[in-house]
């Protein structure tokens, strides 16, 4: 056997190993999560915004929508990520 697969082969995350230290997926996602509650706060409450504006002829509902989205959504990334666990 000439080492492949061994305990030795594999350290990641020593110091000196050329290896990135090993992190959680959970950390690796958040801030992904963070992004895509941001994107879709927007594109669902724009697309609210959207219809209200194409059902009453007021243009301005749609930008409007997709602000209130966005703020919704950064309320919800501060009470899910910005509280201390």
């Amino acid at each position: 056997m000439s080492g492949t697969g061994s305990a030795s082969s594999r350290s990641s995350g020593q110091p000196g190993s050329g290896q990135p230290p090993e992190t959680s997926t959970v950390e690796d996602n958040q801030g992904w999560s963070i992004f895509s509650y941001l994107i879709a706060g927007m594109v669902a409450y724009g697309l609210f915004g959207w219809l209200v504006a194409w059902l009453t002829h007021v243009p301005v509902l749609l930008p409007l929508g997709a602000l209130v989205g966005l703020f919704f959504a950064i309320g919800g990334v501060v009470w899910k990520y910005g509280r201390h666990q």
